[in-house]
């Protein structure tokens, strides 16, 4: 009987893992993560010390660039805020906006109805922070300050994607 050797394996998840993390910043101390994203407007007009108290609610996720994070239709109860890389929001396919760092997603759903209205995909390696399990409307309860900027970043949103809407076909014929 012949002996061989054999080679270690890595499976995908691993190796893709390992591509990934370097470039990933690891920003994972609360005081560090508060001062990286004060400048948020999630967090405009909160004092600091709330900022790091907020954030301490949360929990630390990183996703390959390519990761598929929300998907739109499903059912969802997390609450996402990007701290550094970007990522693709589609609805339909298309794409309707681009997330950076301080930006946040996942509101809707948990929030509303509890359906996804988009998908998003990481464009980058990406680190986010995730409020799970629906506690996003008792954080707004305890800090209003955080609900009302929720709410004026959500209208914004909603008046950026109808700007770039087309008139109706009709309305486009001239008489």
């Amino acid at each position: 009987m012949k002996m061989t050797t054999r080679r270690a394996r890595i499976n995908r998840t691993e190796r893709m893992m390992a591509e990934t993390s370097d470039w990933v910043p690891t920003v994972s101390p609360t005081a560090d993560l508060a001062s990286a994203l004060v400048d948020a407007p999630l967090f405009a007009g909160c004092d600091p010390r709330d900022i790091a108290g907020i954030l301490a609610e949360f929990d630390d996720v990183r996703f390959p660039s390519g990761r598929r994070i929300v998907l739109e239709g499903l059912r969802g109860s997390d609450f996402f805020l990007v701290v550094a890389g970007t990522a693709a929001v589609l609805v339909d396919g298309w794409r309707v906006a681009t997330l950076g760092p301080g930006d946040f997603f996942g509101e809707i759903a948990v929030l509303g109805d509890g359906l996804r209205s988009a998908s998003v995909r990481a464009e980058t390696p990406l680190h986010c922070l995730v409020l799970p399990n629906g506690k996003l409307e008792q954080l707004i309860l305890d800090h209003p300050q955080l609900g009302i900027n929720l709410i004026r970043r959500v209208i914004g949103r909603f008046q950026d994607v109808a700007g770039r809407r087309q008139p109706p076909a009709s309305e486009l014929v001239s008489a």
